[in-house]
């Protein structure tokens, strides 16, 4: 596994493909922070990762994710 980087900050600071999975005070997850569901996004390691943590914190989130997004999209994966 990677490094984790803590930054205690008063504002949020992306780059291009970035996601971000906030994370509640009870440990529920709030939202999720990403950039529009192109093809190369859905395509990227940064997409499944997300997928891995939010099924983490939430089981059954990841099938939901999936769900959600070919109701937008169409069937992406």
């Amino acid at each position: 596994m990677s490094k984790l980087n803590l930054e205690i900050t008063e504002s949020l600071e992306f780059d291009s493909g970035d996601i971000a999975v906030i994370i509640k005070q009870d440990g529920s997850v709030g939202k999720i922070i990403m950039p529009n569901m192109d093809q190369e996004v859905r395509n990227s390691e940064g997409y499944k990762s997300m997928l891995e943590v939010v099924e983490l914190l939430k089981p059954g989130a990841k099938e939901e994710f999936i769900k959600h997004a070919e109701k937008v999209k169409g069937r992406i994966h």
